[in-house]
């Protein structure tokens, strides 16, 4: 209960900037549950393939390579609230172009400028929120923030997976019919229209200064302060990001095809894991004060290896849908400690850089295992990609832990109530 009633202090004392995002992030989150759910159902209806689905996520991803850098500097001189109006704005148009007109001519550069919009608000969002909290709060910010999102994800997932039942009734089709499939993505577009209004109520701040813009510089010009840091934070999550391309964007596609399931136990699925990851990025600042963030991270993604390992080997949906719960929510419930592990240790100028750099890497995983999983279903074998997934996740999650494993003080010093000092360079190795 001391820790609730912790928890529930922290949320209180948040900034307004930084409730306005979690409103932002909340309904944003509510559009892509019922997306995630439907989306590519609607584009097998209307006799689309999964090789071109897997190339779908190559368009969306690649544009996250190519506008990454360029977000994050625009994000550092134009400021959050700007980059974030904007991003949305684009992701509103990109995605109704996607529902009204679900042919390759129209999808492939709706898609793109999707996944640019995407990348800009991917890293705009973890800036913000550190510059918009404090030291001693902003593990409980992270975590509460992804928390709320996750459940109202579920929210959306199980949207998803109701609604083409109520359009279906009203029209007398299928629910499994494009045109119930249609209606329900577009609310989807609807809510996300929706969440843009708090950021309209957001307060301008530029690159960590509450008025004063960052010093324009050459877009693809670096000059990091610890480049050796920075790419060490960069390789774990690229190499798990190829191996989530493999089976993640299609997850849904896979279920459907491989194992026969409905839109609404799809919509199920979705909707615990979200509630499960939820569950899971609120007790991480306990992970990271009992074990230190590095440990924190890589118990909790190494655990969830063998149940990724049986959602590939046993083909049954039961199975599938208990061990993909499991997974997701020790996998996720270290996203909000890299985060904030991440955005703590570089310098302040160049957060948003850094965030960039992160999601272009990580989007370049997603674009080139992407299209390949898309294709080896299509053509090889649903199941196989599987296994791509679990050996490069293996080696990413070492790879973390082995860069970073003396960023953690000791254990016994972990149990201390004293506060740790705001130093980003504490635990550097020699020679940083």
């Amino acid at each position: 209960m001391a820790y609730v009633a912790e928890y529930l202090a922290f949320i209180r004392g948040f900034s307004r900037n930084a409730k306005l995002f979690i409103w932002f992030s909340a309904l944003s989150s509510l559009a892509a549950g019922l997306t995630y759910v439907v989306l590519n159902l609607y584009f097998l209806r209307v006799g689309l393939q999964e090789g071109f689905l897997g190339g779908l996520v190559f368009y969306s991803s690649i544009a996250g390579v190519i506008f990454a850098l360029p977000a994050g500097r625009a994000s550092d001189h134009f400021g959050r609230r700007d980059a974030l109006v904007v991003s949305g704005l684009v992701m509103v148009g990109g995605s109704l172009v996607q529902v009204l007109f679900p042919v390759p001519a129209m999808l492939v550069p709706a898609t793109f400028i999707t996944g640019a919009a995407w990348v800009v608000s991917m890293v705009t969002g973890g800036p913000l929120l550190v510059e918009s909290s404090g030291r001693e709060e902003r593990a409980h910010l992270f975590g509460f923030q992804f928390a709320l999102s996750m459940g109202i994800q579920v929210i959306g997932s199980n949207l998803g997976g109701l609604l083409p039942k109520f359009f279906a009734a009203l029209s007398g089709a299928s629910p499994g019919d494009a045109g119930p499939l249609r209606a329900t993505l577009l609310v989807g577009v609807a809510i996300l229209a929706l969440s843009l209004l708090p950021l309209f109520l957001m307060e301008r701040r530029h690159a960590g200064q509450a008025d004063r813009p960052a010093e324009p510089t050459a877009v693809f010009k670096l000059n990091l302060t610890n480049p050796g840091l920075v790419w060490r934070l960069i390789l774990p999550q690229t190499i798990v990001s190829f191996g989530a391309g493999f089976v993640m964007p299609l997850q849904n596609v896979f279920m459907d095809r491989h194992l026969g399931a409905s839109a609404a136990q799809i919509g199920l699925i979705a909707g615990v894991g979200a509630i499960l990851t939820g569950i899971g990025s609120l007790v991480a600042p306990i992970a990271a004060r009992r074990w230190g963030k590095v440990r924190a991270v890589t118990v909790s993604q190494g655990a969830s290896l063998p149940f990724l390992a049986l959602m590939g080997l046993v083909p049954n949906l039961g199975v599938y849908g208990g061990a993909s719960l499991v997974r997701v929510a020790l996998m996720n419930l270290a996203n909000p400690l890299i985060s904030n592990f991440s955005l703590e240790v570089v310098d302040a100028r160049e957060r948003a850089t850094v965030n960039s750099l992160l999601n272009m890497c990580w989007s370049l995983g997603w674009a080139v295992s992407g299209w390949a999983g898309g294709w080896i279903m299509q053509n090889v074998s649903y199941t196989l990609p599987y296994a791509f997934t679990f050996t490069l996740y293996s080696i990413g999650i070492a790879a973390f832990y082995l860069f970073f494993r003396t960023y953690d003080p000791p254990l016994a010093s972990l149990r201390s109530p004293e506060p740790e000092p705001d130093d980003r360079r504490k635990g550097l190795p020699a020679g940083e």
